[in-house]
C-alpha cells in the first residue's frame, strides 16, 4: 500500500476550514427555489460566511451585502410552508450546516416593505418563530438545525396580509464569549405572500423591533456563553421583542425542524384501527468502524486518539480525506481531519 502524506495533505486544507455558516436556500413547500434565488445575499464575496458581530451594523439586518436587492422575489401563498436552508459553505462542498461548536439560538423574523428594493433597516421587523435553549432535552437551536440538515422551516400564517415581505432567519452563536463577542449568521429572503388576509397589517407595538437595534451589548441574550466548559445559569433569556402570533396560527418543533416534504396541515393524519398485515422493519445501524483522526493545527497535522468511531454509512461516499467539525464532550469542538481510507478497505468499498 503506498504511504501518503498526511500532513502536506492536511496544510493544503487550512485555508479552507475557516467557513462558519450562511442562508444560502429558500424552499417553498419543500421544493428549492435554487441556491441565492430571492436572497439578498452574494456567493462571490469572501466574508460571506463570516460572523455579524457589530450589533449596530446595517448588516445586522439582512446580513453582508444585505442592503443590495435580490433581483428575485418568490411568490408563497399563505398557509404554505417557508423553509431555510444554512450551509457551512455556499456551494455546500464541503457539506454541512454550520460548526457544531456554534452553539447557541435561532429565531425568523418578518418585514413588510412596499418592494424588493427597500432598505432592510429600521423599525417593522417582528418575529414569527424563536427557540434558544430546551432545559428537559438540553439542546440548543443550533444543535436541533443541525440535526434537521441545516433546514428549519415555519407556516405563513394564513392570517398574514397579502404582500411583500422581507423573511429574515437568525442564527445566535455563544459559544466564544470568552475571547470575543457574540456572532450573528443571518440573511433575507424576499417573498410575496398571496391569498392572505385583505387587512393592513396590525403588530402591536410592543411587538415590533427595528433592526439594528433590537439587541444591546447588555442584554442578556447576547452574553451567555454556551460553551461546553463555561459556568452556565439557567434558564437562557430569549432576545428581541415577543414571538408576533396571528389568528388561527400555532407554530410547533415539528414544523420548524421538519423534513423538506413535511406536511404542515393542522389536521390530522388518517389513523386506521387495523393492524398492518406485515411488522414494521428494524432500520439497519450505520456500521461502527475504526477511524484514523487528525487535529488540524496551523501548519501541520498531529495524531489525535480517537478510534471507534462510528461513521455514517452515507459519509463513506464521501472522498478519502474531508475535514469535519466534531464536538468533544467536555471540550471545545476541534476540526479534524478524517482519514477513511483504512475503514472504506476494511468494508471492501476499496
Amino acid at each position: 500500500m503506498k504511504s501518503i502524506s498526511i500532513v502536506g495533505f492536511a496544510a493544503s486544507l487550512i485555508g479552507t476550514t475557516h467557513a462558519h455558516g450562511v442562508f444560502s436556500t429558500l424552499f417553498i413547500n419543500g421544493a428549492s427555489q435554487g441556491d441565492g434565488k430571492c436572497l439578498r445575499t452574494s456567493f462571490t464575496v469572501d466574508k460571506i460566511t463570516s460572523p455579524i458581530t457589530d450589533l449596530d451594523s446595517p448588516e445586522m439586518a439582512c446580513g453582508i451585502v444585505g442592503q443590495t436587492a435580490a433581483p428575485d422575489t418568490c411568490a408563497i401563498n399563505a398557509g404554505e410552508k417557508l423553509s431555510f436552508e444554512f450551509r457551512l459553505w455556499p456551494s455546500g462542498s464541503p457539506p454541512g450546516t454550520i460548526d457544531g461548536s456554534h452553539l447557541g439560538a435561532m429565531a425568523i423574523y418578518a418585514k413588510q416593505v412596499d418592494g424588493s428594493t427597500e432598505d432592510p433597516t429600521g423599525t417593522g421587523w417582528f418575529k414569527l418563530w424563536d427557540y434558544g435553549y430546551d432545559e428537559a432535552t438540553q439542546t440548543w437551536a443550533t444543535e436541533k438545525l443541525i440535526a434537521n440538515d441545516g433546514i428549519v422551516s415555519i407556516q405563513i400564517p394564513k392570517a398574514m396580509p397579502t404582500g411583500e415581505y422581507l423573511i429574515r432567519p437568525e442564527i445566535l452563536a455563544l459559544h466564544n464569549l470568552a475571547a470575543g463577542p457574540a456572532q450573528f449568521y443571518t440573511g433575507c429572503a424576499q417573498i410575496k405572500v398571496e391569498g392572505g388576509s385583505t387587512k393592513p397589517l396590525d403588530i402591536p407595538s410592543d411587538h415590533l423591533a427595528s433592526i439594528p437595534g433590537y439587541i444591546k451589548a447588555s442584554d442578556p441574550a447576547v452574553n451567555f456563553n454556551s460553551h461546553p466548559d463555561a459556568v452556565k445559569h439557567f434558564p437562557y433569556i430569549l432576545g428581541g421583542p415577543e414571538v408576533c402570533e396571528f389568528p388561527g396560527t400555532t407554530e410547533s418543533d415539528d414544523v420548524v425542524f421538519s423534513p423538506l416534504d413535511g406536511d404542515v396541515s393542522s389536521d390530522p393524519a388518517p389513523t386506521s384501527s387495523t393492524a398492518p398485515s406485515t411488522p414494521a422493519s428494524t432500520p439497519t445501524p450505520p456500521p461502527s468502524i475504526t477511524a484514523r483522526l487528525y487535529m488540524v493545527e496551523s501548519t501541520k497535522a498531529q495524531p489525535f486518539p480517537l478510534t471507534g468511531l462510528v461513521v455514517r454509512a452515507d459519509l463513506l461516499a464521501l472522498p478519502l480525506f474531508t475535514v469535519i467539525a466534531v464536538q468533544l464532550k467536555g471540550g471545545a469542538a476541534r476540526r479534524l481531519l478524517i482519514v477513511l481510507l483504512a475503514a472504506k478497505q476494511s468494508l471492501g468499498l476499496v
